[in-house]
């Protein structure tokens, strides 16, 4: 059964007319919209630096493991931002390194802000000969014995429209839909994957009676044409700005539990694990994800206090 990973890499690589989700899913989304959405840079702190790593359906061998790492920030006076990204996501016989950049206008309302993005990038797909394990070992149209590589470009766009106590937004990532071409020059391997576009939903709100103790709540969802609706809802309880225990509940696959901590004021660590739900969870012990955030805050004034950046704020900034 450790060899089902591999079959559905397989499966996701050569098939050229039924799409899957193609890209990695994050339990911390709430923590890395940056990733899936170019219109949130510049919208936290001055200097914001994250790095995420995932290690998806622990048993399995060659299972999906995926790291980034990404830098924003805003500038003109807080009208633009801008930042750039590196990803790595390791599936079965598959990699996928990506490099992107991106950038946002922001307008500013009295009580709110709406950021437009976008986010150019380039994949280099890999497929490594090696690990991919074939029935037929005569099979003309796969090379063992050599790994070939792609570049592919593509972009992402979105609007976000946030305050410090909701956020809403929308992206759309893979919108030129673009081919990775593999064995250009063996028409008897010559392979093709397209993209599909992702489409990604947040809608967020931030609730308290007590300055000490904030309750995060986030909906998440994405759609991709030919696969099922994939929907996820997260709590977060902060206390003190400093810790943070929450919850999510994901359709259809799984229960993850949520543990963070800030320190030093800049700084946040938090861990996620996933209990999964239905057949897969009887082969795996689950998800693991570690998020590690520097953020600078750039709403200080001269006397070192954080100033108010909405007419109404009342929770600060959340990282």
């Amino acid at each position: 059964m450790k060899k089902t990973a591999l079959y559905l890499s397989l499966f996701l690589l050569f098939s050229v007319t039924a799409f899957a989700q193609q890209l990695p899913f994050y339990t911390q989304y709430r923590s890395n919209m940056y990733m899936l959405n170019p219109a949130i840079s510049g919208t936290k702190r001055l200097i914001d630096a994250r790095i995420n790593y995932r290690a998806q359906w622990v048993g399995y061998d060659d299972a999906p493991r995926t790291g980034d790492f990404s830098l924003n920030s805003r500038f003109m006076k807080g009208k633009m931002g801008a930042g750039i990204y590196v990803m790595q996501d390791n599936v079965g016989p598959s990699k996928q390194t990506n490099l992107g950049a991106s950038y946002a206008y922001h307008i500013r309302f009295p009580d709110v802000e709406l950021s437009a993005g976008i986010a150019g990038n380039f994949t280099k797909y890999t497929l490594i000969g090696d690990k991919i394990f074939l029935h037929n070992s005569q099979d003309p149209a796969i090379d063992q014995n050599i790994s070939n590589s792609t570049w592919v470009p593509d972009a992402t766009a979105g609007l976000y429209l946030y305050n410090d106590r909701f956020h809403v937004g929308i992206s759309a990532m893979h919108i030129f839909e673009s081919t990775a071409e593999f064995y250009k020059k063996d028409s008897t391997k010559k392979g093709l994957i397209k993209y599909a576009d992702h489409v990604n939903f947040t809608l967020g709100y931030n609730y308290s009676q007590n300055p000490d103790w904030i309750f995060e709540s986030t909906l998440y969802g994405i759609y991709v044409a030919g696969t099922p609706f994939n929907l996820d809802y997260t709590l977060r309880v902060h206390y003190n700005q400093q810790i943070f225990g929450g919850i999510s509940l994901r359709l259809r696959d799984a229960v993850a539990l949520h543990v963070g901590v800030t320190f030093l004021e800049d700084f946040q660590i938090s861990y996620s694990y996933d209990f999964l739900i239905g057949k897969i969870g009887n082969y795996s012990s689950g998800t693991h994800e570690v998020m590690i955030v520097y953020s600078s805050n750039v709403f200080k004034t001269k006397h070192g206090r954080v100033s108010d950046k909405f007419l109404h704020q009342r929770y600060g900034y959340l990282f």
